[in-house]
């Protein structure tokens, strides 16, 4: 049962982890098979091959071949207890969505059955969410240790206007997580991606000791050669000391 290490200095986002995940298990095949029996008809989840800055990366992406609704926290709950998942998916789901709603009912102002997630949005977060639980539990992960992450600069366009960097929903979320910015001048963290690592993680800080069996990269659309972000996804055996 390994440690999953993620590595979030560059940056954090659904999608990135999506990628990372499935490159370091080579579970590409699976989580495009798992994806298809998720009860949310109208896209297809893509894996491809980007490089970033000369590293070879995985792209995930949720293409929508489907008109979609305008979808509030219980639609997504009903989409996420319906799906043929383990409990602990449900559940660990469940608990995502309900931070990345409380998050932004906070900074709106709004109840939280008020909160809508964007159309295609709302489709990305529930692939995201449940895609990189399912992963983690696929991998047979023991504990899940995070760096700080890097939530960006600059300022970023939402639905609601131009914002700076960490847009409100991010810089909710980050309250309890170790996080820092740098001059990238731009967003660098999503709040899905947030949500993801505050559920997951139970401690914060550099690689951890122990034997490490597989890395993977997964990088995101705004990932250029220029401003590289990706995260990194270490499987270690923290338990075989200085065994090789």
């Amino acid at each position: 049962m390994p440690t999953l290490y993620l590595d979030c200095t560059t940056g954090v986002s659904g999608d990135m982890l999506l990628a990372s995940l499935s490159d370091a298990g080579r579970l590409c095949s699976y989580l495009e098979e798992q994806m298809a029996k998720l009860p949310l008809p109208g896209f297809r989840l893509e894996f491809a091959e980007a490089r970033v800055a000369g590293i070879v990366t995985r792209r995930a992406r949720v293409l929508q071949t489907a008109s979609q609704p305008l979808r509030h926290l219980e639609d997504l709950t009903r989409i996420v207890e319906d799906a043929p998942y383990s409990e602990w998916v449900r559940k660990e789901a469940l608990a995502v969505l309900r931070l990345l709603g409380e998050a932004e009912a906070r900074v709106h102002g709004l109840p939280l059955e008020k909160v809508h997630f964007h159309e295609i949005g709302a489709v990305d977060t529930v692939v995201d969410v449940t895609g990189t639980l399912l992963l983690v539990e696929k991998l047979g992960v023991k504990r899940v240790a995070a760096s700080a992450v890097n939530l960006g600069s600059g300022f970023v366009e939402i639905a609601h206007g131009r914002l700076p960097v960490p847009a409100p929903a991010c810089a909710e979320l980050a309250k309890g997580m170790r996080a820092f910015s740098t001059d990238i001048g731009m967003e660098t963290a999503t709040p899905t991606g947030l949500s993801l690592i505050k559920r997951l993680a139970t401690t914060y800080g550099p690689l951890p000791e122990g034997v490490v069996r597989a890395v993977g990269y997964g990088s995101g659309t705004r990932s250029t050669d220029e401003r590289p972000t990706f995260v990194r996804a270490f499987l270690i055996d923290e338990d075989e000391g200085d065994a090789a």
